[in-house]
């Protein structure tokens, strides 16, 4: 296994990059050596320990069957094998892992859109990692490591179990796991999970509005009492009657 330590892009060079390729997208062609040489990108050496033997599978194709994100984001982690929660903020890890060892799986699994306007959001959102919702749902490296960080500490259900659940739907991955909110506390995350799982196999089926309604009550409910610290077992017992009466309601 060929552990080292991992040398990022610095902060000056992300942007420099991020401004070039806003103006210049047909840059995203270049090698990585190339767009350091063209834009004297500077590297730093890091504590983060990258595990080089260790490649992402290309996607066969867009639908959730076919694209891989299931099985890459347990291959993240082994990829990047002590990387803690704190360092998978930094943004400067992911733009260097997309635009050098997973630039080949970044540009299969999200290729650019024909319009100028796409292109330039696709380049801002999947090679780039602003902010939480840049670094939970869009970066096409750091997404991958956080869904597979969660569904590893989500000791209630298998890993494969999470995946099913989180990647059936976008806007329900989206409500649960890349807002600063109660609900990304583990064990909130993995009683909702529960319900939602009870719920489905009663066949009472995702609904984006109603979902997001629950959340924002979840939310409420942990602005009184400290969510964070109860069980699941009891979490359950608070929250499902809150799911059951916003699917009650008239939502979308």
């Amino acid at each position: 296994m060929s552990n080292n330590f991992y040398s990022v892009l610095n902060t000056e060079s992300v942007k420099r990059l991020k401004s070039d390729l806003l103006v210049n997208p047909h840059h995203l062609d270049l090698s990585f050596d190339e767009l350091c040489d063209l834009l004297d990108l500077s590297l730093v050496t890091t504590s983060y320990v990258i595990n080089l033997d260790v490649m992402l599978e290309k996607p066969k194709g867009a639908t959730q069957e076919l694209n891989g994100d299931a099985a890459n984001c347990k291959i993240i982690l082994d990829v990047l094998p002590n990387l803690t929660p704190a360092n998978a903020t930094d943004e400067r890890l992911w733009v260097t892992l997309c635009f050098s060892q997973f630039k080949d799986y970044a540009k299969e699994r999200w290729p650019l859109r024909e319009s100028a306007e796409d292109k330039l959001a696709d380049i801002s959102n999947h090679w780039f990692a602003n902010g939480v919702r840049g670094r939970m749902r869009d970066n096409a490296i750091s997404r991958l490591w956080w869904m597979g960080h969660t569904a590893k500490h989500i000791t209630a259900f298998t890993v494969d179990k999470v995946f099913e659940i989180l990647f059936f739907n976008s806007d329900y991955r989206s409500s649960l796991l890349e807002r600063n909110s109660t609900s990304n506390a583990i064990n909130v995350a993995t009683a909702i999970l529960k319900i939602t799982d009870e719920a489905y196999g009663e066949g009472i089926k995702f609904k984006r509005e109603s979902f997001r309604n629950f959340i924002k009550e979840v939310n409420i409910i942990g602005g009184r009492s400290n969510l964070a610290a109860m069980d699941v077992d009891n979490l359950v017992k608070v929250l499902k009657p809150v799911y059951r009466e916003t699917y009650a309601e008239k939502g979308e």
